[in-house]
């Protein structure tokens, strides 16, 4: 018998497959409960846990074809999916999609039904707000007639992979220009620095930007919780000019600004190369 203190993947365990027993605060399970198992598994998944690489996810679309349960191992519905928006309407697949009369995030769109893009820039935007708000933002001229993608971020049904594979899969056609708009932290920097494009969106005078954040409401906590992006900046010598201009800022002040307030307090972008 076998016994351990009581965690929430036990739980599921208990759930999905009646394993174990719970009781007087402990989880216990017995080598026929790991035989029963072991056998469910095998039924379903064609896998052994003991010796065969678990299956990778399959989309529901295809589970459904072979299983009364489309759920199993599965991934979620939105990871083929990207979130994409523009200012003046779509252009994709040789055909213009008007903008929505309404306040709008974009249009969540399977990624690899996109064949091409009649944009020359490509934006990768880190935070969700702006999508919704990309007329308000003082842009660049170049940038009027661009496609912005989100990123996503770290929960499952807005994950970043697809949108960076979408993001990158234009990057050696000399027909686009690719840019990574992102906060200005540390996190936003290597973001940025990481992220294969040819360009920064940034704050055209980042010294200003940042002093912005001196009469704001609240403590700063992003420069401080974000020491791992400080480290791995400062091994990636020498960096871009204005990363390494932005990232001597932040060290020196301990300040950061994230996208909403470039939104918000209405600051010129500019474009800096990576």
């Amino acid at each position: 018998m076998t016994r351990f203190q009581v965690k929430e993947y036990l739980k599921r365990l208990k759930s999905d497959y009646d394993f174990g027993v719970f009781s007087a605060g402990y989880f216990t399970y017995a080598i026929a409960d790991k035989i029963r198992l072991i056998n469910k598994v095998k039924q379903q998944l064609d896998a052994h846990l003991e010796f065969d690489p678990y299956p990778e996810p399959q989309s529901r679309h295809d589970n459904s074809k072979t299983d009364r349960n489309e759920k199993l191992n599965s991934y979620p519905v939105s990871r083929d999916f990207i979130l994409i928006n523009s200012i003046n309407g779509l252009k994709i697949n040789k055909q213009l999609i008007a903008k929505s009369p309404f306040s709008s995030l974009g249009l969540s769109i399977k990624a690899d039904e996109i064949d091409s893009i009649e944009h020359p820039y490509i934006v990768l935007v880190e935070n969700l707000t702006l999508m919704a708000n990309l007329a308000q933002l003082i842009l660049p001229e170049a940038l009027k007639d661009a496609l912005w993608v989100y990123r996503g971020d770290v929960k499952p049904s807005q994950q970043t992979g697809t949108a960076y594979q979408f993001f990158r899969r234009w990057q050696h056609n000399a027909s686009y220009k690719l840019v990574c708009f992102s906060d200005l932290d540390p996190k936003g920097i290597e973001i940025a620095y990481t992220s294969q494009a040819d360009y920064w969106l940034s704050p055209a005078d980042c010294e200003a930007a940042i002093a912005i954040t001196v009469g704001l409401e609240g403590i700063e906590q992003e420069w401080h919780n974000q020491n791992e992006a400080r480290l791995y900046l400062g091994r990636q010598q020498p960096l871009p000019a204005q990363c390494q201009l932005a990232l001597l800022l932040m060290n020196q002040q301990h300040l950061t600004l994230k996208q909403e307030h470039m939104l918000s307090h209405h600051l010129p972008l500019q474009l800096f190369a990576l």
